[in-house]
């Protein structure tokens, strides 16, 4: 086994502290300014990153795009309202839209697409067919009125119709190229509308003898796929169009009620343009360790996809905000996440959208303090792991995740992907590269506490790597002297 003496024992964590601590700025723009940028391989073809949450102001957009891998946000959703201010030629949204449409490859344009079914005027106006009924014929009022798993489909195609309206009035001025559908709309889940469903005549004689879960989630494949299909039709150059959230539960298994707040992946896969999980830090999960960690969800859900011919992914992220009505508020340091994200790129994800779902004390304007803001932090964490594996991007795109020994901790039907430590706080994944004899191998330390970890892996035998808190990253190769291991890339402070 090979290792480089040059500063590898450095833990990222000391480029984050230089880029990020103390650096006297006082707006998210100079913040991003002085530190270092990340260096992305020229010519990759990772996805944009993209986000979720308030709007940013205008010159953060572009420093995002300009110099963090993110696409340029156009700001909030894509309604008739939003997109009538591109007809001024000095508003934010056309100055936006002008940099796409003069360069379209440096500035990736990416919406939010309007949700009609959230819409007030839009729900005002459905029919009572669009309801759950009773025996009677009349709308079930109490707990809440719920959509019928059996609505007529000219609701779905009129949804569909005002999504993609001021997307394409968009669309005249510049190309899209990120096209983001937040969900939480329509038909929900068993665990807030079974009981109503049940009540229903029509509902009940539809599903017959099938399973509930199967049954509402070929229902609520089929209303969204009108919207799907629209987005499709009208934009074929788009890079990406996902719904939230469209892959395999990343609770699946893990205990007996996890079907009744999720669709089968089965039934939702082709709703969007590639799997995106969604993994908050802390929020349903007990934060990198403990018994209900985000890796295992994620790997999890992972394992799902690769079941239905899909291993790359766009997920969904987030290392922590204020929650004041989900219990525990968690941030993730810097390091653990730089780690967690690591782990999730050997795992086959290709890009992200980092999220921060409470509104900062004074915004995303203006004074930030003497110390970057943890909504800003995420993200450019999230950048730099972004530009360290597009110069991996060979081994993410025509490499296998490996599965490892042993079955996943609660979907016995599926493998773990991953190799055992002994110690359930170091992980390590691995990829296969499909034409040559080379291994991608992360190794995360998820506690924080850098050390060694040995394991075995098909055709390298036993190695021993550094796992450390903001993960390590190994090209693996098989040589007649034994396995050369060597890290990639040595840490610069630029990573």
């Amino acid at each position: 086994m090979e290792r480089t003496a040059l500063v590898y024992a450095a833990c990222l964590a000391i480029s984050l502290a230089g880029a990020l601590g103390n650096a006297r700025a006082e707006t998210a723009l100079e913040f991003l300014q002085q530190a270092p940028q990340p260096e992305f391989r020229e010519g990759h073809t990772l996805l944009p990153l993209t986000r979720w949450g308030w709007t940013m102001p205008y010159d953060v957009r572009v420093e995002l795009t300009e110099h963090w891998g993110f696409a340029l946000e156009f700001g909030g959703y894509a309604t008739e309202r939003s997109v009538a201010a591109l007809d001024d030629p000095d508003s934010v949204a056309s100055k936006l839209v002008a940099l796409t449409a003069a360069d379209p490859k440096r500035y990736p344009l990416c919406v939010l697409s309007h949700r009609p079914f959230l819409d007030k005027e839009f729900r005002s106006q459905l029919p009572d067919e669009a309801w759950c009924r009773d025996a009677d014929g009349a709308v079930i009022e109490e707990p809440r009125r719920r959509y019928n798993p059996e609505m007529p489909d000219t609701i779905s195609l009129e949804a569909a119709r005002l999504t993609v309206e001021p997307l394409k009035k968009i669309r005249q001025r510049a190309p899209i190229a990120m096209i983001l559908n937040g969900g939480e709309y329509g038909l929900g889940v068993l665990g807030f509308a079974k009981s109503v469903w049940e009540q229903d005549p029509r509902v009940l004689a539809a599903k017959g003898e099938q399973d509930w879960f199967d049954y509402i989630s070929k229902c609520k494949s089929h209303q969204e796929q009108f919207i799907t299909d629209a987005v499709r039709r009208e934009f074929p150059d788009r890079s990406l169009y996902i719904f939230y959230h469209t892959s395999g539960c990343p609770h699946r298994s893990r205990y007996g009620g996890w079907s009744d707040w999720a669709w089968d992946y089965e039934a939702m896969r082709d709703i969007s343009d590639i799997p995106n999980s969604s993994i908050y830090y802390k929020q349903f999960n007990s934060g990198w360790t403990g018994d209900n960690d985000m890796l295992t969800q994620q790997l999890n859900a992972i394992g799902r996809n690769l079941k239905f011919g899909q291993p790359l992914s766009y997920n969904w992220l987030c290392a922590g905000w204020e929650q004041k009505t989900l219990g525990e508020a968690g941030f993730s340091d810097a390091e653990r996440y730089m780690g967690y994200l690591k782990c999730c790129y050997t795992a086959g994800m290709i890009g992200g959208c980092a999220g921060y779902f409470s509104y900062p004390p004074g915004g995303f304007d203006g004074d930030q303090g003497d110390t970057v803001p943890h909504w800003l932090m995420q993200k450019m964490v999230l950048a730099r792991a972004h530009a360290l594996f597009s110069h991996l991007e060979d081994d993410i795109r025509h490499g296998d995740l490996l599965p490892g020994p042993d079955r996943h901790r609660w979907s016995k039907d599926q493998p773990a992907y991953e190799f055992p430590t002994g110690d359930a706080n170091l992980r390590v994944l691995a990829r296969k590269h499909q034409q040559r004899g080379t291994w991608l191998i992360t190794a995360w330390a998820a506690d924080g506490n850098d050390r060694d970890a040995t394991v075995t892996i098909a055709g390298l035998g036993e190695i021993t790597l550094q796992a450390r808190g903001c993960g390590s990253v190994y090209r693996a190769t098989k040589t007649d002297a034994g396995v050369r291991l060597v890290p990639f890339p040595v840490d610069s402070g630029r990573t």
